[in-house]
Parts: structure tokens; sequence; C-alpha cells
């Protein structure tokens, strides 16, 4: 047996810049044939909420992909690298809200932060803050 309620609010999309974790990475192509990757993130506050983005590797999306990828790898990076490495890293992205398809949903704002709407965990963007960590279960004896 399923559960439905159908007075459950539609879930409400947050723009803003918050700390996001990626879950997913896995290489493409683009309908041009570029060479790419495509990321799913998920907020760290709230790890329902999910965001979708893509880093080009080629083509001419390559100036913005390699803006993006300063948030990810080290200055200078030349090399080969395992984008599974990327899955759990915490970063934070700038978004807004555009409508495509008729549905409204999240997108990087890629003139934002200093890596193309992205910035690494460490590098806090002024006004915002590093969630508290979970404390630690204490058991008492």
């Amino acid at each position: 047996m399923v559960h439905i309620d159908t007075t459950q609010p539609d879930r409400t999309l947050v723009p803003g810049t918050d700390l996001w974790a990626i879950k997913s990475c896995e290489e493409g192509k683009s309908s041009k044939g570029d060479a790419m990757l495509t990321l799913k993130l998920a907020r760290v506050s709230n790890p329902g909420d999910h965001i979708y983005d893509t880093i080009m590797l080629a083509g001419a999306g390559w100036p913005v992909g390699k803006r993006k990828l300063g948030a990810l790898l080290p200055a200078g990076f030349k090399g080969e690298f395992d984008v599974l490495e990327l899955i759990g890293r915490r970063l934070w992205l700038s978004t807004g809200i555009e409508s495509y398809q008729g549905r409204d949903r999240l997108r990087v704002l890629i003139a934002d932060l200093k890596f193309a709407g992205m910035q690494p965990e460490g590098m806090v963007p002024p006004g915002c803050a590093l969630p508290a960590e979970p404390e630690a279960e204490s058991t008492p004896f």
C-alpha cells in the first residue's frame, strides 16, 4: 500500500548562496559532441533539494567550464582525473530560478562567486556561514 497526501504543499525553490554537496558526477558529451561533466548536487542544509549543473571541458563553453573547475581542482591542474573523486565534495553555489519548458528550476548563476557561480567549501562567501556540524552522540555511563 502507498501513502498519498494531496494536501501536502508543493516544494518551494529557494535561490541564493548555500553549501551544496556533489552526489554524482558523470562524463558525457554535449549535443555538439564536446566533452563535459554532469553534476547532481544536494543542498547540505536540506538534502532533499537538488540541482543539476554541467561543466564544459571543450568547445564554446570551455571558458566557463575552466572557471568552474577552479572551485574543484588545484590551480593550474593538468593531467588525468577520476571524476568519482568529486562525489561528496562540498562547495558553495549561487543559485537563481529560471523557467525551462514551462517549469521553474534552480540554476547556477555563473556571474556570481569567484568560480562562475561556485566556490570551494573553505572559501566562505560574505554573509554565509558553514552549517553547524552535528553533535557527537555521547553515551552516559
